[in-house]
């Protein structure tokens, strides 16, 4: 998400799967909600010390599941949704899996990067999840020397409640070092919420 940052703009951000045992901190807190979308933020200390960043959206979706892994899944609406990409690509590979290629146009002081991600499709009776993480390659890259994000991990959920979908996005992340967070949380928050805006706007739509 991607995303996420993955796939999304948590791009500039290092990702984990969040696992109870091996994290503390305090209770979420709410940071914006507002038409059907819900962003919540904490910080936790993993189990080796690291000082990390947890972020959780929840998102009511007037469209049928379907519809949502449609746009999650095809390569015509990553540019649209995505905060910040200027290139988009999907290669399929195999048994409901397939490669993300994103490369991102930060605002400064953040520089330009570009991401492979490998994405898995589960899918069962309570509803489906793609999980996504970086992986190294070069096959859409273009030659150009740009930073290559790398140890992403993440989750989307999607879920069936009958008169609506629920799609629900969680992941733990390592802020880079050398900005503070005075910079840089503004930012995070910007982009986070304007692509979640745009990807239920976008599923809406179709």
């Amino acid at each position: 998400m991607n995303a996420f940052l993955i796939s999304i703009p948590i791009y500039i951000l290092t990702f984990f799967f969040i696992s109870a045992t091996d994290t503390s901190g305090s209770d979420f807190q709410l940071i914006k909600k507002g038409d059907g979308i819900s962003f919540y933020e904490r910080w936790i200390t993993m189990k080796n010390g690291t000082k990390s960043r947890e972020v959780k959206f929840t998102i009511e979706i007037n469209a049928p599941t379907k519809n949502i892994l449609e746009v999650l899944t095809k390569e015509e609406y990553g540019e649209k949704w995505n905060e910040n990409t200027l290139d988009y690509k999907i290669k399929a590979t195999e048994n409901q899996s397939w490669i993300s290629y994103i490369r991102y146009s930060f605002p400064f002081p953040l520089s330009d990067r570009e991401c492979y991600l490998h994405n898995q499709l589960i899918e069962t009776e309570q509803g489906s999840t793609i999980l996504f993480r970086t992986e190294e390659s070069r096959i859409f890259s273009k030659g150009e020397d740009l930073v290559q994000m790398t140890g992403l991990k993440g989750r989307w959920e999607i879920i069936d409640k009958r008169d609506h979908s629920l799609l629900r996005y969680h992941i733990i992340s390592v802020p880079e070092k050398g900005l503070p967070r005075w910079i840089v949380d503004p930012i995070i928050r910007k982009n986070l919420w304007t692509t979640m805006e745009t990807l239920k706007s976008t599923i809406e739509e179709i």
